[in-house]
């Protein structure tokens, strides 16, 4: 009898684990689901470049406060550009003015992060990219 309970119990202990491990690797990075404040992106982009992809996530705030995570995942060749810091670039969309270029936070290895408050409401195009390779995203910033 003893030995069937506790032949029960590691199993279920067994089963457990594996589903806790199971669990873990089918879910996305936290980073990439939801901002700190559990807000879904007001808009998003993943474009692939020459050396990686590049995944962009733009969260309108309110208040014209806007927050920006920044992704690069470079090929498994080209592990020399990880270190690489990207462009910036915010512009209101068919206004003829200078753009805004923001300082970028590290996060950590080819993640960034950008806050800023933006100086009008409306809409606003970012460009994101390494050289001529740009990724670009449109949103509304009220």
């Amino acid at each position: 009898m003893k030995t069937k309970v506790l032949a029960i119990l590691f199993a279920l202990g067994l089963f457990g684990f594996a589903s806790a491990l199971i669990w873990a690797a089918m879910r996305l990075p936290a980073s990439m689901q939801t901002s700190a404040n559990g807000a879904a992106p007001t808009a998003s982009v993943s474009e692939a470049l020459s050396d990686g992809r590049l995944d962009v996530q733009v969260y309108a705030m309110g208040n014209r406060d806007v927050r920006m995570e920044i992704q690069f995942t470079p090929d498994a060749d080209k592990k020399e550009s990880v270190g690489m810091r990207p462009d910036v670039n915010f512009a209101m969309v068919e206004m003829h003015m200078d753009g805004i270029t923001p300082p970028l936070e590290l996060v950590e290895s080819g993640v960034w992060r950008v806050s800023l408050k933006l100086p009008m409401a409306g809409q606003w195009v970012v460009s994101v990219g390494f050289g001529e390779e740009v990724a670009e995203i449109q949103f509304d910033a009220n």
